[in-house]
C-alpha cells in the first residue's frame, strides 16, 4: 500500500505538536504532510496537498470543522475525517457522523483511542484501493474484450463473411467515424539472404512492439481499428481526406525506423465510402503492397487502378535476341546494354504481377541459351543450373535485386562462350588466384569463390583442379600455410594471432593443419628454423 498522506488541524499549536508526538506515524505507514490552524487554511491545504486523513478540531476559527465536512461532501472529496474537540455535546458528534466524519475522539486525546481509530480508518482505504483496483482490471478485461471482439469482426469484414445484419457489422460501422475509411496494410521487410533473422520468441516481441505504435498512432487517437493477420498489421483509418491516411501510415513507419530500427513496407487503399465498401479496400491495400517489389521496400505504397496490359511478346523477343548477338559476337558492353532494355521491357509489362516478373526472367534465360546453342556457341554441360537459377530469382525481395541476380546469370553465360577460351582461362583463373591472395585471411568458400567466377560450385570445382592440378581447398590451404611461414619466421606474433591472421578463428585447428602440411607443429618449425640459421 502507499503511504497514506495526513492533515493536522486545530487553533492551537501545542495540540498539533502534541499529536506529532503521540504516535509513530511512520511506523503505521502515514505521512502528515501540512498543518492548520483556521478552516480556510485547512481547506487551502486540503486542495493544494489531497490527503488520504484529516484530523482536525471541530471547533476552528473562520470555518468550523461540520463546515469543512460539508463543503469536502459537496466536491466529493475522499479523504477521511476524524474530529477532536473539548466539547462533549452529543449533537457536534451526531452531525459529525451524519456528514461523514469518521470518529469523533474528545481531548485529552488517548493514544491508543487514536491509533485504533488510525488502523480503523486504514483498513476502510486498503479495501477502497483494492475496489478500486478490482474494477479497473474488470473495465481494462472489458476494453480488452471488446476490442478483440472488434478484431475478429473486423478479420470476418475482410474476408467478406460478415453479413451488414449482423451485430459485429453494425458496431464496426459505428466505431469506424469517417466519413472516409482506407485499408493500410504493413509487412516487416525481411532481407533476402536472411529469411530466419528472428526466433519464434524475438518475432512475437517484435510484432508485439509493432503493435503497440500502431495502435498508439491509429486506436488510441480515435483514428479508426488495427488488428495482426498472418503476420502483417491491417489498420483501418479514418479520415476526410486520403492524404491523412497516407500521412497516418507514413508516421507509423518512420516510429518504427526511429524506435525499432526495422524497415517495413505498406500498401493504402483508395478511400472507401462505407462499411460494406472495406472488404474491397482490404484487396485494394493487397495489390497496393505488392507493389513494393517493383518500387522498393520501406515506403507507403498507395493503390494504384492497373491498366489492362498490352502483350510484350515482340519486344521481349527483339531485345532477347539482342543479348544473345551481343554474347556470340563476344561484345560484353552491347550484350550488357541490351539486357537492361530487356528488363525494363519485362518490369513494364508485368508491373504489379511478380510472379509473371520471375517467370518472364527465367524464360528469358532459358530463351537465350537455346539460342546461343543453336548459334553454334558451345556450353560446358551443367554451366547453367536452372532449377538453382529458378530459386536465386524467385527468392529476391525486390525486382532490382532480380535484376542484379539475372545480370550475374547472364555473365556467367557470356564467361564460358567458347571464343578463345584458352586466354579466357588464364585470364579468369590469374583474377581467381589474385583474389585468393588477397582475402585468404577471410572465409574463402569454394560458393564464394565460384560466384565470382560466374560459375556453379561443382563446374567451378572442376575447372580450378584441371587447370592447377590441386582441388581448390588444397589451394587454400597452401597459401594460408605460405603467409603463416612468414610470419612465424620473419615476427614475434604468438601461434594463435597467426592463425587468425591467415583465416583461422580456431588456433588448435591451424595448429594440426600446419603440422600436416610441414610435419611439425607451428612453434617447433619456429625454432627448428631459427636454429639452422
Amino acid at each position: 500500500m502507499d503511504i497514506i498522506k495526513v492533515i493536522l488541524a486545530d487553533d492551537e499549536p501545542l495540540i498539533i505538536k502534541g499529536l506529532r508526538k503521540l504516535i509513530n506515524w511512520e511506523a503505521m505507514g502515514l505521512a502528515i504532510v501540512g498543518q492548520a490552524y483556521d478552516g480556510n487554511e485547512l481547506l487551502e491545504l486540503i486542495e493544494s496537498s489531497e490527503p488520504d486523513i484529516v484530523i482536525s478540531d471541530i471547533s476552528m476559527p473562520h470555518r468550523t470543522g461540520i463546515e469543512i465536512i460539508k463543503e469536502l461532501k459537496q466536491r466529493n472529496h475522499p479523504a477521511k475525517v476524524i474530529f477532536i474537540s473539548a466539547y462533549q455535546e452529543f449533537s457536534y458528534a451526531r452531525d459529525a457522523v451524519t456528514y461523514g466524519a469518521v470518529d469523533y475522539l474528545v481531548k485529552p486525546i488517548v493514544k491508543q483511542q487514536l491509533e485504533d481509530v488510525l488502523q480503523g480508518v486504514l483498513s476502510s482505504i486498503t479495501k477502497q484501493q483494492e475496489e478500486m483496483k478490482r474494477k479497473s482490471k474488470l473495465q481494462q478485461l472489458e476494453k480488452k474484450s471488446k476490442h478483440e471482439e472488434l478484431q475478429d469482426w473486423l478479420l470476418q469484414l475482410t474476408d467478406g463473411s460478415l453479413t451488414p445484419q449482423s451485430e459485429g457489422y453494425k458496431l464496426l460501422a459505428a466505431e469506424l467515424r469517417g466519413p472516409l475509411n482506407s485499408v493500410a496494410i504493413l509487412e516487416i521487410d525481411q532481407l533476402a539472404d536472411v529469411p530466419d533473422r528472428w526466433s519464434e520468441k524475438e518475432g512475437r516481441l517484435i510484432e508485439f512492439a509493432i503493435g503497440n505504435i500502431v495502435q498508439e498512432i491509429v486506436v488510441a487517437a480515435n483514428h479508426g481499428l488495427a488488428f495482426l493477420r498472418n503476420h502483417k498489421f491491417i489498420a483501418v483509418i479514418s479520415h476526410a481526406d486520403l492524404r491523412e491516411a497516407v500521412a497516418m501510415t507514413q508516421d507509423i513507419l518512420d516510429k518504427i525506423k526511429l524506435y525499432l530500427k526495422l524497415s517495413v513496407s505498406a500498401g493504402v487503399s483508395g478511400p472507401a465510402d462505407g462499411t460494406d465498401k472495406l472488404e474491397h479496400a482490404y484487396r485494394e491495400a493487397e495489390q497496393a503492397l505488392q507493389l513494393n517489389y517493383f518500387l522498393g521496400r520501406g515506403k507507403v505504397i498507395g493503390y494504384e487502378a492497373q491498366e489492362s496490359k498490352q502483350p510484350f511478346d515482340k519486344e521481349l523477343y527483339g531485345m532477347q535476341m539482342e543479348v544473345v548477338r551481343g554474347l556470340t559476337s563476344n561484345a560484353w558492353q552491347e550484350a550488357l546494354a541490351a539486357l537492361n532494355k530487356l528488363l525494363a521491357i519485362i518490369r513494364t509489362g508485368a508491373y504489379g504481377n511478380r510472379t509473371l516478373a520471375v517467370s518472364t526472367c527465367l524464360s528469358s534465360v532459358l530463351f537465350i541459351v537455346q539460342e546461343m546453342t543453336k548459334s553454334g556457341v558451345q556450353l560446358p554441360g551443367g554451366a547453367i543450373d536452372m532449377h538453382e537459377l529458378q530459386s536465386r530469382l524467385g527468392s529476391c525481395e525486390t525486382f532490382k535485386l532480380m535484376q542484379e541476380e539475372m545480370v550475374r546469370a547472364i555473365e556467367q553465360i557470356y564467361s564460358m562462350v567458347d571464343v578463345d577460351s584458352g586466354n579466357k582461362d588464364k585470364i579468369l583463373l590469374s583474377k581467381i588466384k589474385q583474389y585468393i591472395e588477397e582475402k585468404y585471411a577471410e572465409e574463402i568458400t569454394l560458393e564464394s569463390v565460384a560466384g565470382i567466377a560466374f560459375m556453379n560450385p561443382y563446374y567451378f570445382s572442376s575447372f580450378f583442379k584441371k587447370h592447377t592440378k590441386q582441388n581448390f581447398k588444397q589451394y587454400v590451404t597452401e597459401v594460408r600455410m605460405k603467409q603463416a611461414v612468414r610470419l612465424l619466421l620473419h615476427t614475434d606474433m604468438m601461434v594463435y594471432e597467426i592463425a587468425d591472421q591467415v583465416g583461422y578463428n580456431n588456433a588448435r585447428h591451424f595448429s594440426d593443419m600446419f603440422k600436416k602440411q610441414f610435419g611439425r607443429l607451428p612453434n617447433d618449425y619456429r625454432q627448428e628454423r631459427k636454429k639452422n640459421e
